[in-house]
């Protein structure tokens, strides 16, 4: 009897697994939620994501750009989607320095509907935030105004992970120094940073703009190419009148 008893104690227990195990891979089930795809915060425990910003500055878009459009990845948890599904973004004034003049929220955002591929383990879709260029940029410098939005759920829609339900937007007139310009990339590659440096990088060099942590890591062959390119633009230029000295002194700088 104590036999069967564990046996049928055991069945129960693998079905139980196998259940829970179902649901684990299951990826769209449950209440349909929307997120950000960036934490805002630390991730609380047991995650381990840090809190990330999306920078930009009006540098990329030109001097007389007066307004620019800054892009926000927002994903879905739930089932399927059979059409669009309308939500709401507000500003968190009490946590912006940008004031409401400065920027413009749209009345209502939409995640679209679209087939999934196979092995597909989320949705994402991107909405766009536009910023505006204002006389505070200048005496803000490097520091730039700061934006916090906060997603606002609907009868279709509800808010997923607290960490991931608002997202932190800063913009500038200049370049500030990029997160990826580390020790190795100082060490290895365009030396210490600089602004002048930064900007003529830029300015010159086709897909220099394009230079993040995620190039870095995953093209570094590019990355080092589009620093070769810099490195004899440099060499080419260093007889010029008028800005000879600077490209000298940024040539001299290089590792």
């Amino acid at each position: 009897m104590m036999k069967i008893f564990l046996f049928v104690v055991f069945l129960c227990m693998a079905f139980s697994i196998s259940s829970c195990n179902r649901d684990d891979i299951d990826t769209f089930h449950g209440e349909r939620q929307i997120y950000f795809e960036k934490f805002y915060m630390n991730a609380l425990a047991p995650g381990t994501e840090g809190a990330d910003t999306t920078s930009t500055s009006f540098f990329f878009v030109g001097d007389d750009a007066m307004e620019m459009q800054v892009k926000l990845v927002v994903n879905l948890s739930g089932p399927l989607p059979e059409h669009d599904l309308k939500f709401g973004l507000r500003a968190v004034e009490e946590e912006s320095t940008a004031e409401a003049g400065e920027y413009v929220l749209s009345e209502e955002y939409v995640f679209h509907a679209r087939p999934v591929v196979d092995n597909q383990v989320d949705l994402k879709d991107t909405i766009e935030v536009t910023l505006k260029r204002s006389p505070r940029l200048d005496a803000a410098a490097e520091k730039g105004l700061q934006l916090v939005v906060e997603l606002v759920p609907s009868e279709d829609l509800a808010l997923g992970q607290f960490e991931r339900r608002r997202a932190v937007i800063v913009w500038t007139n200049v370049l500030g120094e990029p997160e990826w310009w580390d020790y190795e990339v100082e060490y290895m590659l365009l030396g210490k940073y600089s602004y002048e440096k930064y900007k003529l990088f830029v300015e010159v060099i086709p897909g220099a703009a394009e230079v993040d942590g995620t190039m870095i890591q995953e093209s570094p062959a590019k990355v080092i190419g589009l620093v070769s390119q810099f490195r004899q633009w440099l060499i080419e230029h260093l007889n010029d009148p008028e800005s000879g000295a600077l490209y000298q002194r940024i040539y001299d700088s290089l590792p």
